[in-house]
């Protein structure tokens, strides 16, 4: 999906409130257990699991049998093949993974493909990696799930091992983190393992670099927001999320936001240590880990440059993950709202890698890299632990909660003495704006309390939409930053206490 779209489909889903319009709810009666066992130093779900042989992959349609997943009632329990599979729902409404193989083969990708020296990009595993689930173990079926695109494998994980127990009894008794590290089965009902395979494709890592190259031959950009993709009109979910939306939604943008970072840090940790070896595949400095349009804007204007935000980045230095860090301090502060009983996290390593990335535009690859890992590390534990209350199960969160997680991304958006934006960067006013889109719809979008933030919402998103037939903030200076920064200010106030205003 083109980034033209990103802020099109999100202020959509605003006004159309495709959200589930969720209950208020108080907090818990009682708090997790907090002298539970403390959580492992890195999520389940993330990479791959530990086996020493590969288990294969088997083509979705061994789903799809009308007493397993194929039922044929699009959108009920037991249908959730016939749900997913392109051919059973409107053109209108799909499941964008089903197409994902078929549309290497567009003039689009085939124009990339000439760009970038590849003949075929339906051959090619650099296209395939993420485009579809390539089996290389089982010649005789493996035209057939590469052209189910990223069938159920590709997000369930490889089925050889796991097929035939999860339809026992004895399955649902097994722990999410059995059910991984026994048969390599991704739980997705948790969000931390959910968010970390989604982001494997649609951020990157070892395996999966779609890089700058990729970017200037024509492919969008991975501006990655879980959120967002979750809730855009046109995506037909083959499965209903169970318990207080509330408090999913809630949880699944602090989640996504942790998620985010630590596969842009993972990725930044692989190509560096790459660099680092001389390695003449791999560009350094890898400009896809920058924010697109400190480059790619308006010249001659010198106000784009940094005088209209607290944060002046010189001309030439683009700032490191815009995208994945605008918002992450407030996810970071938030931690105790969606998750009761989790203290705010300490991030000193994340803080040290933003640092060395933004000081210079090539700094030295192996030192980035040990950063990097370092800041991967931070990022596993605290993923870890969010893992662990969740599965311990951490009631829901208070009433309010979307207002003050809103109101925080609103004062994050602005300086300090709210005269000026915080960050001129079109990365980080979207990423503000899609959180607090977020915690509208949480908080029950127009129908309900959320009906106050509507005004200053629909500004935001005015400003930051690209104009037709362009593929970035054209013109992007003061005329649309007033704007955005009056209705962030509006924002704060409408979301915040009466102390607060």
């Amino acid at each position: 999906m083109r980034a033209v779209l990103l802020i099109a489909v999100a202020l959509a889903a605003g006004v159309a409130c495709v959200f589930n319009t969720a209950r208020s709810h108080q907090p818990p009666a009682r708090l997790p257990d907090l002298a539970a066992p403390a959580a492992p130093a890195k999520p389940y779900g993330v990479d791959k699991a530990d086996f020493k042989e590969p288990f294969a992959q088997r083509a979705s349609t061994s789903c799809s049998a009308s007493a397993c997943h194929g039922g044929g009632a699009v959108g009920r329990v037991g249908s959730e093949h016939s749900t997913w599979a392109r051919e059973a729902v409107p053109a209108e409404t799909s499941d964008p993974h089903a197409k994902a193989y078929s549309v290497l083969f567009n003039p689009v990708s085939v124009r990339m493909g000439k760009a970038l020296g590849i003949a075929e990009p339906h051959k090619d595993a650099r296209c395939l990696t993420c485009h579809a689930v390539d089996s290389t173990k089982e010649p005789e079926t493996r035209d057939q799930i590469l052209s189910e695109g990223v069938g159920c494998g590709g997000c369930h994980g490889p089925a050889d091992k796991w097929i035939a127990e999860h339809t026992l009894p004895s399955w649902k008794s097994r722990s999410n983190q059995e059910k991984w590290t026994a048969f390599g089965f991704v739980p997705t009902k948790n969000l931390v393992a959910r968010a970390l395979n989604c982001a494997s494709c649609h951020v990157g890592d070892g395996e999966r670099d779609m890089n700058h190259d990729f970017v200037a031959a024509g492919h969008p950009r991975l501006a990655f927001e879980p959120a967002r993709f979750h809730f855009q009109p046109d995506y037909r979910k083959h499965w209903t999320e169970k318990g207080d939306a509330t408090s999913f939604e809630v949880r699944l943008w602090i989640v996504g936001q942790v998620a985010t970072l630590r596969a842009s840090a993972n990725l930044l940790a692989v190509r560096a240590a790459r660099a680092d070896k001389g390695d003449k595949q791999t560009p350094w400095p890898e400009f896809s880990g920058y924010s697109c349009y400190a480059c790619h804007q308006t010249i001659g204007d010198p106000e784009t440059r940094g005088s209209l935000s607290a944060t002046a980045r010189p001309a030439g230095r683009p700032g490191w993950e815009v995208w994945s860090n605008a918002t992450f301090g407030v996810a970071a502060d938030s931690c105790g709202l969606a998750f009761p009983g989790l203290s705010s996290p300490k991030w000193p390593a994340v803080g040290k890698l933003r640092k060395l990335m933004e000081a210079k535009l090539a700094p030295e690859p192996g030192e980035v890299a040990k950063k990097a890992k370092a800041a991967v590390a931070e990022l596993d534990r605290w993923l870890a632990e969010l893992q662990a209350a969740e599965d311990r199960g951490s009631g829901a969160v208070a009433k309010g909660t979307p207002e003050t997680i809103a109101n925080r991304l609103a004062k994050n958006a602005l300086s300090d003495d709210r005269k000026m934006l915080a960050d001129h960067d079109w990365d980080a006013l979207a990423a503000n704006y899609l959180g607090a889109a977020a915690m509208y719809h949480a908080a029950g979008g127009k129908d309900r309390s959320g009906a106050a933030w509507r005004e200053p919402l629909l500004t935001v998103g005015k400003e930051l939409r690209f104009p037709a037939g362009a593929n970035g903030p054209v013109k992007f200076d003061r005329p649309k930053l007033d704007p955005i920064r009056d209705a962030f200010e509006l924002l704060r106030t409408r979301t915040g206490t009466p102390e607060g205003k």
